[in-house]
């Protein structure tokens, strides 16, 4: 099992977790891509351009966003801003596209925020405006929601960057990934994570390709703890930090796939994941210590 580790915090931060990752020999790091955070409305930077700077100060760590709203980005954005990051870090960058959720920033900053099927919809067609201009198409493409001009795509194509699909649903997330993705991100959610793999590796099937190439993760806060005092310790953290609902941490979070563990049991809860496909866990941290994130890795390592 690959361990890659996400967060959203500010830049000097994300960089000294970026660089211990990379020392570390970890599989990738990733940003959750909001201009709020969901819980305290703390302090929340854009970003891509975060990983921008990152890019520039790494040699070796893939890096990616666990995903990018079509909500607030244009899928032409999207892309331009994929293809430089991936230049900048001399081919390391994954877009992760998503179809957004977080109906709270969009109010606050005036983002339209469509019913769940538009947004899906948006989503669609963004994935097929995107493989498009990376498979160098002259039909353009023309949709409801976007269009791309017939003739030759604008330079550089970004055929090297890698498309994420990333969400919880189990319909036409695991479809869209399946048809457009090179890595399917299962969210933990209400619905059990095989068979929405399963959902998607029989879409790619059905595209015409070949089900295997498809990159399965998964990501979900990390909640980890030496022993279970430990854990009891790390709970009150991780929910201090999310508004402080130690409750729902420790009863809601098993119930939809996000395991609350000892380092032992946390071992059985990955071999049960990669028995069901999955490849890679991006270990989301909450916390702005490095030493709190490095002593917790470590125990998942262990």
């Amino acid at each position: 099992m690959q361990i890659a580790v996400q967060t959203m915090t500010d830049f000097a931060t994300s960089l000294d977790v970026a660089r211990w990752a990379e020392d570390e020999g970890l599989a990738g790091f990733a940003v959750a891509d909001h201009y709020i955070t969901s819980q305290t409305r703390s302090y929340a930077l854009d970003q891509l351009t975060v990983l921008a700077g990152i890019a520039a100060s790494t040699d070796r760590i893939g890096l990616t966003t666990l995903v990018s709203p079509i909500t607030f980005r244009h899928p032409a954005v999207m892309l331009k801003t994929a293809v430089t990051l991936d230049e900048i870090s001399g081919g390391r960058f994954s877009l992760g596209v998503g179809a957004g959720w977080m109906e709270e920033e969009h109010e606050m900053l005036g983002f339209d925020f469509p019913d769940a099927r538009e947004r899906f919809d948006r989503l669609e067609e963004a994935l097929a405006y995107l493989h498009a201009v990376r498979t160098g198409s002259e039909e353009g493409f023309t949709g409801r929601y976007y269009r791309l001009a017939p003739g030759p795509p604008p330079e550089p194509l970004g055929r090297s960057v890698r498309i994420i699909v990333g969400g919880s649903g189990a319909r036409r997330t695991p479809d869209l990934a399946g048809r457009f993705a090179d890595e399917f991100n299962a969210f933990p959610g209400k619905d059990p994570i095989g068979p929405r793999i399963e959902a998607a590796r029989r879409a790619a099937e059905a595209a015409d390709r070949d089900p295997d190439s498809l990159f399965i993760s998964t990501a979900f806060p990390l909640v980890i703890g030496a022993d279970e005092a430990d854990l009891e310790r790390r709970i009150e953290k991780v929910a201090a930090s999310r508004g402080g609902d130690s409750e729902r941490i420790r009863r809601r979070w098993p119930q939809i796939g996000i395991p609350v563990a000892t380092a032992e049991q946390y071992g059985t809860h990955l071999a049960a994941l990669e028995k069901e496909g999955v490849r890679r866990v991006y270990c989301q941290v909450a916390f702005d210590s490095l030493d709190d994130i490095r002593h917790m890795v470590g125990l998942l390592k262990s």
